[in-house]
């Protein structure tokens, strides 16, 4: 899948799931989440991360693996973005790397 351009990284009002969203050549809005299962401020627990487009709301289930793949090939593209006026790129840096963690923690 190619990709055209990076939304945002983000922490969810559901109770923290983590997101990063984006728009492929298919003009389809696609999201990579890991789903909260349970929030705990100091230590919340994740589902197994999913890939989701947002268009048709068809899942797909992601190993660690493959999810890193993802947040790999999306990294650049969040790089060379400018920052969000309604968001610090200091803040969707911390997100990007909370899901790397989460990635290498469960490979």
């Amino acid at each position: 899948m190619e990709i055209n351009h990076i939304f945002r990284f983000e922490k969810l009002r559901d109770g923290g799931s983590l997101i990063v969203s984006f728009q492929s050549k298919d003009s389809c809005e696609y999201w990579v989440m890991f789903p909260i299962a349970k929030y705990d401020v100091k230590d919340p627990k994740f589902k197994v991360p999913v890939l989701v487009n947002r268009a048709t709301g068809i899942e797909v289930n992601l190993s660690p693996s493959g999810a890193m793949q993802w947040l790999k090939k999306l990294k650049p593209f969040f790089e060379q973005r400018s920052e969000l006026p309604h968001v610090s790129k200091e803040l969707e840096s911390e997100i990007l790397n909370r899901m790397i963690v989460l990635c290498q923690e469960n490979v």
